[in-house]
């Protein structure tokens, strides 16, 4: 079986179509609470592939390569960072030589606090992204097991539902709050 081009919701669905066959084994061996365990780690492991394989739809085509990009960026910039600031510290006399050789803005160095709260501002701002997406697809998800339970019974998502309803609210206060922190960031 080649696994090398699969997409990244093929592995929970993968492992959960294992959990699957543990539990019709486990349940054959007559341990019905381990079996019932292994059918609700199954059923969250095919919750979860389900809803990679959404994103995978409907995100474009070259998402996978604009994060590798975003994240080679990022990572080059914080190693630059780190090697500016251990030869800054090592050389400080001959910096401060050629500095008053020359002095243009073109080689003075970046301030490192400026340039870590630009990182740390681009970090709250993708985690209040991250935030309302996740929110609104948990909450699209609990609207789809609201219909589902008034058509079929509410014993069986009535468990789930509850703590979807309550992830939606943790990650609609995140939202709120790294919104609101950035507001005010912005105006100060």
């Amino acid at each position: 079986m080649e696994t090398s081009n699969w997409p990244p919701s093929n592995y929970p669905i993968f492992l959960a179509l294992v959990l699957l066959a543990a539990t019709a084994v486990t349940l054959a061996m007559g341990d019905e609470t381990r079996a019932e365990s292994l059918a609700i780690y199954a059923y969250y492991l095919l919750v979860i592939g389900v809803t990679i394989r959404f994103l995978e739809i409907s995100l474009p085509d070259d998402t996978p390569e604009k994060l590798r990009s975003a994240m080679s960026r990022v990572s080059g910039n914080v190693h630059k960072l780190a090697i500016w600031g251990h030869g800054c510290a090592v050389n400080a006399p001959i910096f401060k030589k050629i500095s008053e050789l020359k002095p243009s803005i073109e080689h003075m160095p970046i301030s490192i606090p400026n340039t870590e709260r630009v990182l740390k501002r681009s970090n709250l701002v993708l985690m209040k992204n991250i935030s309302k997406e996740v929110s609104i697809y948990l909450g699209l998800l609990a609207v789809i097991m609201y219909v589902y339970g008034s058509m079929f019974g509410w014993w069986i998502v009535w468990g789930y539902m509850e703590m979807i309803i309550w992830i939606v609210i943790g990650f609609s206060s995140l939202y709120l709050l790294l919104t609101l922190f950035l507001k005010q960031s912005n105006e100060n």
